[in-house]
């Protein structure tokens, strides 16, 4: 039964000029998008490659990644230890409804953002 309607459809389809001339068209716009958009990607892709390159050769950004390197050791921890154990408590629902949302947000502070020590 399935393959008579799809029979029947072909036959209106093969019959019918003007679909046929609107699909085409279609598929043509399709085609054409599709390709412009893979020329682009394309470009992009090479644009950067050369892009990153040129970065590489660059004699100034080599001494600054290895300036940067000695120095790693020398620059303090941007957050304390106990700041993602404290995270992770405020993450409880709970937490909120027990304490003003102030001191939450407080004690976070005190936790990420005090003083760094060493």
């Amino acid at each position: 039964m399935k393959q008579l309607v799809l029979i029947d459809v072909m036959k209106k389809f093969k019959a019918n000029g003007q679909l046929k001339r609107k699909i085409k068209i279609f598929l043509g716009v399709g085609l054409v998008g599709g390709l412009l958009v893979g020329a682009l990607i394309i470009w992009a892709g090479v644009a950067t490659v050369q892009h990153v390159a040129r970065l590489g050769a660059d004699a100034k950004v080599q001494e600054q990644v290895r300036d940067l390197k000695t120095e790693m050791p020398a620059i303090p921890a941007l957050a304390k230890v106990g700041c993602w154990d404290k995270v992770q408590s405020i993450l409880n629902v709970e937490v909120w409804f027990e304490k003003p949302v102030a001191d939450n947000l407080q004690s976070l502070k005190d936790a990420c953002l005090g003083a760094v020590t060493k």
